[in-house]
């Protein structure tokens, strides 16, 4: 699994463009989700935002800024897996959807 790796304007801007514009846009589940086995991901690797041609403007992931580190989670990624531990500047980070 990769996940990218950007500079904290673009992350800014990519969550932003990412959100909904309200909640009534976002549609409800008819039915509750099945379990899914998930198998939680250690230590991801980034790319480029550029690099990225699965993602699209209006999909949603979830973005960790520490210091002058950046990334991004994508949450369609997230919801196959559950689980994302990671490292951060400031220490290990669990990231879930």
């Amino acid at each position: 699994m990769k996940l990218m790796l950007m500079a904290a304007s673009t992350l800014a801007a990519l969550c932003m463009a990412s959100a909904p514009a309200d909640s009534q846009s976002v549609p409800e589940r008819s039915s509750p989700q099945r379990n899914l086995p998930y198998a939680a991901v250690h230590n991801p690797q980034f790319i480029a935002p550029s690099e990225a041609t699965f993602l699209h403007a209006e999909d949603r992931v979830i973005g960790v800024v520490s210091g002058t580190v950046a990334k991004a989670y994508p949450a369609a990624i997230l919801s196959q897996h559950g689980l994302v531990e990671d490292e951060s500047p400031s220490g290990p980070i669990a990231i879930t959807w």
